[in-house]
């Protein structure tokens, strides 16, 4: 069982998270990740993966690439198991999170 030091670091993180919200219609990629209970640890680590991936994103239009399944590919077996790719995809671009890399992801899963 998790430890309660750590349960309550979680639950001060998400109070955090809390605050922000002024409309959960406006944050639906806070309101998912505390749904699943995901560490803060866990939610740093998301945004880690989507910066990695929108600079590598620069890199490869600047190179004149256009498809980007590579990159869908790498999120995709990074992100949490807990959180579903599609679902994530679109409560990130939503929140207005990472919207370059985003955009191209929603791109490839509309198809």
């Amino acid at each position: 069982m998790e430890s309660l030091e750590k349960r309550m670091a979680n639950l001060e993180y998400y109070q955090r998270l809390l605050v922000q919200m002024a409309d959960a219609e406006k944050y639906p990629f806070y309101l998912s990740v505390m749904k699943t209970g995901l560490s803060a640890e866990e939610i740093e680590d998301i945004h880690r993966i989507c910066a990695e991936l929108e600079q590598m994103l620069a890199e490869q239009k600047e190179q004149g690439l256009l498809d980007y399944m590579s990159l869908l590919t790498l999120f995709a077996g990074q992100l949490n198991h807990k959180l579903p790719v599609d679902d994530t995809i679109l409560a990130l671009h939503k929140q207005g999170m990472y919207v370059p890399l985003m955009t191209e992801f929603k791109k490839i899963i509309r198809k």
